[in-house]
Parts: C-alpha cells; structure tokens; sequence
C-alpha cells in the first residue's frame, strides 16, 4: 500500500538536508555535481505516485513498498550517467552516496536489485516480459538483399493498403491495450505534456511530426536452445522447437549497414517544430515489419493517445511513398511531406495531360506549365501556359485565348503527385529539410544514451529503455532552457544550495 508520497518540494528539502550531512564543503557539490542536481530538481515526478497506485496493492500488510517516485527518478539517473545494468547502478547507489541521495534515497537504505526488477514489473502491464511464447521454431533469414539505404518491400504489398482501410472503417479511434501502456501514461503526463506547456514541442493544435524506424539489435541469440536429441542423431538441421531468450526478436534488414540484423525495429514519432528535437511516441515492433507497416499502426496509436492535440502535418522519407498512407493522412486533414521512391514513381497521364515527378503538368511541346497558386475555394492549384506567361511565341498553341491555356490539379485526385505543398517548391524543400530532427532523436537514444549497450534480451527490457531514455531526452531540454535563462527558474533551495 503507498502511503509514502511526497510532494517535489518536500523531496528537495530532503535533498538538501542530506546534502548537508553527507558533503561539509559544498564547492565540491558546485564544481562537480551541480548539473545532476540542477537537473533532478527540474523533473516534478509527484504524480507518477497516483498514476502508479493501482500497479500496488491496497493491503496495508507487510512491507511498505518504495515509493514509485524515487524508483523512476533513481532509473532516470541511472540512463543519465550510461549505466547500462541495474547490478551496476545498485552498486554504484551504495558506493557513491550523492546518487543515492539525488534518486530519493538515504545512503543507508538503497534498494536492491530485486526491487528495481519488481518496479519493473509495474511499469510493464503484461503478466512476462515477453510477448510471445519462448518455445518456437527457429526463424530462417531471408536470402533476398537490397542495395545501399534502400529498404526492402513489404512482403503483402497489399499489406499497407489493408491496413489504412481497417484503420477508416471506424468513425472512432479503437484502441487495444498493451503492454507499454503503463509507460505511455507516465511519458506524456510527466513530460510530453509540460514540455508542450513550456512551448519545445511545438504548436499542439497544428503540430508537425516527424516519424522513422531504426533497428535495435538484440542481446539474446537467434539460434535458440536445443529442446531435442535430434544432433546426437546427427540431424543438426532439425525442425523442432527451441527455447529462445528473446523470442519477440526477429530478422530485420538494416539498410545503412546492407545486411541483416536479429532485433527489433525501433519507431520514433518527434515533434519537427522542436528545438530539441524531442520525442512524443516511442514504439518497439519486430524488425521483420517494414516501416510504411510501421507507421499506420503508429499514427492510430497516436491519435488515440493524444486526442486533444490536432496533427496538421507530417514529414516522412521515401519508405513511406504509398498511396494508402497518403489517402489516410487526407482523411484525417493532416498535410503530407513525404519523398518520392524511385522505384515507385514514374510520369504518368491526368486528364490528358502528362504530369512530371514533381506533380507538374507538361504541356504538349514539353515545357513546364507555370504555378499560378491556390484556388482555396476549390481546393485546386492553378496552372499557366508558359508561352503566356513568358511572353514568347508558342510553335504549336493548345489554346485561342489570349489568356492561354489553363489546367487545374487537385489533392483530393491524387494526394501523392498533387501535396498541399507543392513538391518542387522552396517550401516544400524548407519542411522536408526538418525531417532530420527524427534521426537527431534516434541518434540520442541509441549512441549518446548507448540503447543497444545494455544487451536485453524482454520487450519489458526494451520498451522500458526507450522511455526512461525518451524522459531523459525532455529533462535534458528543460535543462537547457534553464541554463539559457541563467538558472532563474530553478528552485531557491537549490539556488542556495549550490550559490547559483
């Protein structure tokens, strides 16, 4: 039963009392660890204690559980130092006293390994860290390869198409729960959404996305453990079953790398209008599933876990070039940014009129037909005879008038060729430039929090990585934001403390 919640205020007193006790000379304090102080005294985790209430039990019996608050705080510090064991983070609480106290800890009383892995259990809503039985065949890599940065297609090309339309069918956004749920509420009360209070994330109410896969290799072997007799047989190719240590990983292709991976897939959905380039949906899949497959299923996510925030625009890559994903992102009034694939795109004829990859019409002498803006009313851009417009003479005119020839398009024909934004236009390369921030995001997770380094082998494991590390990602951000304000937000015990 929780009956040990305290407010941020009281737990800054704490830390400064023991402070106190523990350091005579606080020039040491100031010159070596003012930043993690600074840095725990920005993060207001009081709530997570109500949001994790009902993962406890109500029986005032027994021992009294740690308090959630300091668990979360103390898992935060431990990304925000690079410890990628919590056998290693346990010993460092109870070598290093400052950690201990900064987590909410007295030096004295750290908790153990055992606890941490209980606090882990209510962070994951499934009854295992994993998510699929341990017992299966082994999983046979694919023999086809792709080239250099280019992803392979889905194995349903069909798939996406299928997916979008399952996804329209219904009026309401339905949601099935997970088992990341639990960490999907902590994420976005704690910090997702005071981080769009103080205005990092961007405008809520038209907010640009960004969204990307990178893979994550896996610390369990793709072999899996033999179960039969079959290889004292001299059958070391059995078909039976294996007990495997992660048997939610699968084969992935990682295109950066040409080869391929045993994992998962990793699918960051960023704000773009971020100056910190933070995160709002982290999500793990199996590497197997491509990530325009990826992306439909996330997008739905998205919509159910933010309903009060409108999506006015979304930056994507090549990988996603697919009509179905167009036509949704139409359905829901969101602006598409997203690169044509070479292997998808070719000229083709719209009413009579031949159009180039960049959504232009060719008129009949082959030149470009000039942009002459929107017709907001209809919902259709407008297009000029060059030979008019340039004020030179037509070999072969299409039209009498001295006006000259006029051609319409429209987004809702065809919303991959015809984007809001029109796609050879300074605008369009302005927004499509942003689409960096994803990989920025991605790039914080795995190589300056080191994702990989720890070697898990559990979805729980994972997932809950990626949203410790999404946390660090948002206090980091207000950190910055301090600093630049010379520390006047931060709170005055902690001012006095450090003589900031």
């Amino acid at each position: 039963m929780l009956t040990n919640i305290r407010t941020h205020e009281s737990y800054l007193n704490f830390v400064v009392e023991q402070l106190d006790l523990q350091f005579d000379d606080k020039t040491f304090l100031t010159d070596f660890y003012s930043k993690p102080i600074v840095w725990c005294s920005l993060v207001d985790l009081t709530d997570a204690g109500t949001l994790l209430k009902h993962r406890y039990s109500s029986n005032p019996r027994g021992r009294k559980p740690r308090n959630p608050c300091d668990m979360l705080r103390s898992l935060m510090l431990m990304h925000d130092q690079k410890v990628t064991s919590v056998d290693q983070w346990v010993f460092t609480l109870k070598t290093t006293p400052i950690w201990a106290i900064l987590s909410g800890f007295t030096p004295d009383n750290v908790p153990g390994v055992g606890t941490f892995y209980d606090f882990f259990n209510r962070l994951w809503l499934a009854p295992s860290p994993h998510l699929s039985n341990r017992k299966k065949r082994k999983l046979k890599k694919a023999k086809k390869k792709g080239k250099k940065n280019q992803k392979l297609e889905p194995k349903n090309p069909k798939i996406v198409q299928k997916l979008v339309k399952r996804a329209l069918k219904n009026k309401k956004v339905r949601y099935t729960a997970k088992a990341h749920d639990q960490l999907q509420i902590l994420f976005q009360s704690l910090f997702v959404h005071p981080s769009a209070s103080k205005g990092l994330v961007g405008n809520t109410q038209s907010l640009s996305i960004l969204a990307d896969g990178s893979p994550v290799i896996t610390g369990g072997r793709p072999y899996g453990k033999f179960l039969c007799d079959c290889r004292k047989q001299g059958n070391w190719k059995c078909q039976c079953q294996r007990q495997f240590s992660d048997p939610d990983a699968d084969y992935g292709w990682d295109s950066s790398r040409e080869k391929y991976y045993y994992g998962r897939s990793l699918f960051m959905v960023a704000a773009s209008d971020s100056p910190y380039d933070l995160p709002i949906y982290p999500r793990m899949y199996r590497a197997s599933k491509h990530d325009s497959v990826l992306f439909v299923s996330t997008f739905h996510e998205l919509k159910h876990w933010y309903p009060d925030w409108t999506f006015g625009e979304v930056i994507l890559d090549s990988a996603l070039d697919a009509y179905p994903i167009y036509d949704m992102l139409e359905h829901h009034d969101v602006s598409a940014i997203i690169d044509l694939n070479p292997r998808r795109s070719k000229q083709f004829i719209y009413n009579e009129m031949d159009i180039n990859l960049d959504g232009v019409p060719i008129c009949p002498i082959g030149r470009k037909m000039l942009d002459w803006g929107v017709d907001k009313k209809r919902y259709r851009r407008k297009w000029r005879c060059p030979a008019v417009v340039g004020k030179w003479t037509c070999p072969t005119p299409c039209s009498e008038s001295a006006y000259g020839r006029t051609f319409y398009t429209s987004t809702k024909d065809n919303p991959r060729l015809f984007p809001r934004v029109k796609r050879d236009s300074k605008e369009w390369y302005k927004r499509y430039a942003l689409r960096t921030g994803v990989e920025r995001c991605i790039k914080r997770q795995k190589i300056d929090y080191r994702l990989e380094d720890s070697r898990g082998r559990s979805s729980r494991h994972w997932n809950i990585r990626s949203y410790i590390i999404g946390m660090c990602q948002h206090a980091d951000a207000w950190m910055k934001e301090a600093e630049k304000n010379h520390f006047s937000t931060i709170d005055p015990i902690i001012k006095s403390l450090l003589s900031l």
